[in-house]
């Protein structure tokens, strides 16, 4: 237990002084190294680095990040806002539930929580400061909706908890529908609530047919993409991995040679964007994974498991115990390095409380989606104060309820798992 104290000790004293997460893990786990009573050399940290991530399923990660790249290099992005619009925008609070439904549509393409908040919030906040909306209002509302990317597959932390626990990123993908679906209404919900609380003068309008039509006949090539993904998976054509490369490929040929909006000088661009991107989650999966592993060689998990049930071996407050740790990780943790750092602790755990693995992954995921809202590191947080060029503060005053909202999703997903499992 005393490496276990260090370790913490040290990464969050850097954690606190700003360095990087990735750079902390790894600085953490060499004061781990050091201080244990056994003997560790210190190769063993390369070898954990690079083994860690020599994976063929982690290959999904840069493919997907590149279909968000290239959906946003063309009109893909412009379309799906132009068909959320026709759908919910005649609603009280319409930009705000079109900013809700454009990220739903996203998620199912690119499955990054940071990446989709940016491309939704560059073309909705600006709208929703002309109509009138409080700019911390409309940075929440944007940054919550971005949390359901890490939640409807594709999703890349369902990948790397695939990865890491040795499960089916498949049936990861399909149990996620639901519930990215539940918290998406939930706060379609809350912003018709709160947008007739604060008496936005947004005029609501009538449903139009025609315009639904066409915009739904303009951007079917890009709306059917995510159904390409989920059923290509489902149906055993591609592998998780094959399917951000299909998906990839596919964004690529409509937008350049059907939708002829994308020039080649967009294309670098793009595979750079991705790349840093790709490179950032990678570093920190690495990173996690050192830290995990020195961790388990510590025997750490043991130790916890023996924690946990000597407290109480009823299923249910097992449950509540794993929420509340994910949701404090997620505080402060990238949502990666939580996963490649939690799974081999509390994973044995759940499976001898009967808990199947794939929820477990989902309850972890959808926890940690919330970690994207809720200082100190809540990364949407940050993307939408850029975009609005509103005040820390205020943002996080104004995204609270709807960190209380999912919070009441994540209850729901928890103690209902059939809501979520039916679909496997």
């Amino acid at each position: 237990m005393t490496v276990a104290i260090v370790v913490l000790v040290v990464l969050f004293l850097f954690m606190l002084i700003g360095v990087p997460i990735a750079i902390s893990l790894i600085l953490a786990s060499i004061a781990g190294f050091l201080s244990s009573i056994y003997y560790i050399p210190l190769e063993v940290i390369p070898q954990r680095l690079i083994t860690s991530v020599d994976s063929f399923s982690l290959l999904a990660i840069p493919f997907f990040m590149l279909t968000g790249e290239l959906m946003m290099s063309g009109s893909m992005g412009k379309r799906i806002a132009a068909f959320a619009f026709a759908t919910v925008g005649w609603l009280r609070a319409g930009l705000a539930q079109v900013s809700t439904l454009t990220s739903m549509f996203f998620a199912g393409i690119s499955g990054s929580g940071a990446a989709d908040t940016a491309a939704v919030g560059k073309m909705m906040i600006p709208m929703m400061e002309e109509k009138g909306y409080d700019k911390g209002f409309a940075a929440a509302t944007v940054a919550s909706a971005g949390t359901i990317a890490v939640v409807i597959p594709p999703s890349i932390p369902m990948i790397v908890y695939g990865v890491t626990a040795g499960v089916s990123i498949g049936d990861l993908f399909t149990a996620g529908i639901v519930p990215g679906i539940l918290i998406g209404l939930s706060i379609m919900m809350l912003n018709y609530w709160l947008t007739k609380k604060k008496n936005y003068a947004e005029e609501v309008a009538k449903f139009e047919f025609a315009s639904f039509k066409k915009t739904f006949l303009d951007g079917i090539l890009a709306l059917i993409l995510p159904l390409i993904i989920i059923f290509g998976i489902r149906g055993g054509i591609f592998t998780p991995t094959e399917a951000g490369a299909v998906a990839a490929a596919y964004a690529f040929i409509i937008n350049k040679f059907i939708y002829k909006d994308m020039k080649w000088e967009d294309i670098p661009r793009a595979f750079i964007n991705a790349g840093k991107m790709t490179a950032m989650v990678v570093f920190i999966i690495a990173a996690a994974n050192l830290f995990g592993w020195l961790l388990t060689a510590e025997q750490i998990p043991q130790y916890l498991s023996l924690l946990v049930t000597s407290i109480s071996e009823n299923r249910y407050l097992i449950l509540i115990m794993f929420n509340i740790i994910f949701f404090i990780a997620g505080c402060f943790l990238n949502a990666s390095a939580a996963i490649t750092i939690l799974t081999p602790l509390l994973l044995p755990i759940a499976l001898a409380a009967g808990i199947d693995p794939v929820f477990f992954g989902l309850i972890m995921v959808v926890n940690l989606s919330i970690g994207l809202i809720t200082p100190p590191v809540g990364l949407d947080l940050f993307v939408v104060k850029g975009i609005a060029n509103v005040s820390y503060d205020k943002i996080i005053r104004s995204v609270v309820p709807f960190i209380i909202v999912m919070v009441v999703d994540l209850l729901i997903i928890t103690y209902f798992p059939a809501l979520s499992m039916f679909l496997l």
